[in-house]
């Protein structure tokens, strides 16, 4: 049943995640659009957000260019003048044939179409008329296309030609029977040369420079007509309300994917985490957090909104775990690209690729910080540490664009800012987190192990000799994990509370017997067990109580597991017989589930036997370590711990270092009576002279 909860509890955990990050996104790169149509008036004055290219006005300044190139012909085809005046002479004759024919005349075998009056006008004029007429047409189309006849000229030709066969007195029908003669048979001798004339076409096209709207300027007023140039300026600019069907699913599309990539990653590499309700929430605020940070920073400068990335990059390595904050910082790198980068188009470009690089770069020159330093000072050094990255590559991409410039190294140093402001983020966010989830950072550990907390300061009150007894402990606990790998800081400090539940009771106990007298030793054995075992629980609801952190709320309860008490259980059954059931001496548990526990449960165990060791030396404690986690192991409580034979070897002989300091050998001091003073040693020197007190310090500094 409690599985089923944490999985539903993850599942609504990660849907509300979701659907926060992909509503950010969608805000970011979808730009704010407007009912406009051509040839109605704007409902509001747009402006350009960004420098766009005027396409409509360019194309046609373009064209108004390209139509003012003269054209280019190809050299002149003297065969042309040949052919032509050839054909026109073989139509001229057969022209003189029709009219000799007259009645019997067929004017359809002619290739050429006459109007009736032409017909009557041919049939009428005397022969050595038409001869004249078509002996003018021909020399003057000779003459024109030995002085050449471009391609596109020929209509300008022909009427030349008629203008000039009417001014030598001809009859407007007659002149219109050569005209048509001519046009049957005319072609030009200088083609158009259509490569060359494109070219040039498209080299003027190419000298007009685009029409650009720069950013800022009106591109319509309200109330004014919207032309065809300002609709598709701001069609370029995603302000036109189109559908943004594509858009918003494509952020769909993109948040799924990174959301399925966290999942099994967390799965497959940080499946305690994934287990956590409370740590995924705090995931999902955070990762909610960067990229509406990012959203915001925006606003000031594309090249700030680093800062997001980096804020989220050290609150989950300091808060979380740093082989997650890398992850994260990688997997929220994008959202956070496409915003720092994204134009009313939200498009992909150099801000995009310059920021998913600086979190690339940035990422682990943090965690290598942190990793093992947590303090304050260490987040402002990972903080300028990844500043200096971030003006790195916002360098390093302007020299591989060609583009360093003074805008570069503004855009640089604001990148630079971004990490230093993401560490003074950090500070002033992490003590909120972890008073609102109650983590355990290095931070709050370090807070907890300050002796005036108020559990430490009444058990150094109310059960001296159980703060003490924690004291040696937690010097075992943290050398023994601090040797396997674990967090020596949360074995020690864990050890501090490990039995605090003692002070409900804290005479029961036998280091708290100041007096000598022992409750037990009237109490029945199975009452003295319950009461002794009592203190894990007792322990963990004032741990509760005072907001102890998860972890070392484990430890209390766990630091005996379910292991018996054996002394009460012999007492029981000299008492009862065998009549008596162990399962009533041993602690509720559970059993320690991590290395940190484990290490308490056995530096606890071991301490209180080396206490009772007589003439303790280093082959007495080494065998003593080594027989009780043996017993330990043999019971099972180690089970469930994660603790290897190596860990354990390793464990023991950090024990044994650090009890042979504790029991190490003293030297007797002889039993003498110490003569007193006699009265010239204990009369004051007379004074001879007056000393300057610089003088006497030195004088007393470098007396042998």
């Amino acid at each position: 049943m409690g599985e089923l909860k944490n999985l539903l509890r993850t599942a609504i955990i990660a849907v509300v995640t979701y659907l926060l990050l992909f509503g950010l996104l969608s805000a970011a790169v979808t730009p704010q659009r407007y009912d406009i149509r051509v040839g109605l008036p704007a409902d509001a004055t747009i402006y350009a957000s960004e420098d766009v290219v005027d396409t409509v006005t360019t194309q046609q300044l373009r064209d108004a260019a390209a139509a003012q190139v003269d054209v280019s012909y190809k050299s002149v085809d003297e065969s042309v003048t040949t052919q032509v005046t050839g054909d026109l002479t073989v139509l001229f004759e057969q022209l003189l044939s029709l009219h000799d024919a007259r009645g019997d005349a067929d004017a359809s075998t002619l290739d050429i179409q006459l109007t009736p009056a032409q017909l009557e006008a041919l049939f009428a004029a005397p022969r050595e008329t038409l001869q004249a007429l078509f002996d003018s047409a021909t020399e003057y189309t000779r003459d024109t296309l030995i002085s050449s006849l471009p391609e596109g000229q020929e209509e300008a030709m022909l009427s030349r030609l008629e203008r000039e066969l009417s001014a030598e007195g001809y009859e407007p029908e007659l002149v219109g029977v050569a005209v048509e003669a001519v046009r049957a048979r005319l072609k030009p001798n200088m083609l158009i040369d259509e490569e060359t004339t494109e070219m040039n076409r498209q080299r003027a096209r190419e000298e007009v420079e685009d029409v650009v709207c720069v950013t800022g300027e009106v591109i319509v007023r309200q109330g004014a007509i919207v032309t065809p140039a300002q609709y598709a300026m701001l069609n370029a600019l995603g302000k036109v309300d189109n559908d943004p069907t594509n858009m918003i699913l494509g952020c769909a599309l993109l948040m799924l994917a990174l959301m399925v990539a966290a999942g099994l990653y967390m799965y497959r590499y940080e499946l305690d985490i994934a287990r956590r309700p409370r740590t995924l929430l705090l995931l999902g605020i955070l990762y909610v957090l960067v990229v509406a940070l990012a959203l915001f920073f925006r606003i000031f400068n594309p090249y700030f909104v680093p800062t997001a990335t980096g804020l989220g990059l050290l609150l989950i390595t300091l808060l979380v775990r740093p082989r997650l904050a890398v992850f994260s910082t990688i997997l929220l790198s994008v959202p956070v690209a496409l915003i720092a980068g994204s134009n009313d188009n939200g498009l992909f470009n150099a801000i995009t690729f310059t920021v998913l690089l600086m979190a690339f770069v940035g990422g682990p020159v943090a965690v290598t910080v942190l990793r093992h330093r947590q303090q304050r000072t260490a987040t402002l050094l990972a903080g300028v540490l990844v500043g200096v990255t971030n003006f790195l590559c916002v360098i390093a991409v302007g020299m591989v664009n060609g583009a360093v410039s003074s805008d570069t190294a503004l855009n640089a140093l604001c990148a630079a800012g971004s990490g230093l402001c993401a560490a003074v983020l950090c500070i002033g966010v992490q003590p909120i987190l972890e008073w609102i989830f109650n983590l355990t950072t290095s931070a709050k550990l370090l807070e907890l192990s300050n002796p005036n907390q108020p559990l430490l300061r009444r058990m150094l009150l109310e059960a001296p000799g159980s703060y003490h007894h924690s004291i040696i402990v937690a010097n075992l606990a943290e050398t023994a994990a601090s040797a396997i790998g674990a967090n020596g800081l949360l074995a020690r400090v864990g050890a501090y509370y490990h039995d605090v539940g003692k002070l409900k009771r804290p005479m029961y106990f036998k280091e708290n017997q100041m007096a000598g007298d022992n409750p037990h030793d009237r109490t029945d054995p199975r009452v003295s067990a319950a009461i002794l075992t009592a203190h894990t629980r007792d322990g963990y609801q004032m741990g509760l109580k005072a907001r102890l952190p998860e972890p070392i709320l484990d430890i209390i309860r766990q630091h005996h597991g379910d292991s018996p008490m054996v002394f009460f259980y012999d007492k029981a059954v000299k008492l009862y017989g065998d009549k008596v059931d162990i399962a009533a001496f041993r602690y509720e548990g559970p059993r320690p589930r991590s290395r940190e526990a484990a290490v308490v449960m056995l530096a606890d165990t071991i301490e209180a036997a080396a206490r009772a060791l007589p003439d303790p030396d280093p082959e007495k404690i080494d065998a003593l370590i080594r027989k009780l986690v043996r017993a330990k192991m043999t019971d099972g409580q180690l089970d469930e711990s994660e603790l290897t034979f190596a860990d354990l070897d390793r464990i023991c002989r950090a024990f044994q270092s650090v009890l042979s300091g504790v029991f190490h050998e003293r030297i007797e001091y002889p039993d003498i009576a110490i003569p007193p003073r006699t009265e010239s040693e204990a009369a004051p020197a007379p004074e001879e002279e007056a000393v300057a007190p610089e003088a006497e310090t030195e004088d007393t500094e470098n007396a042998p």
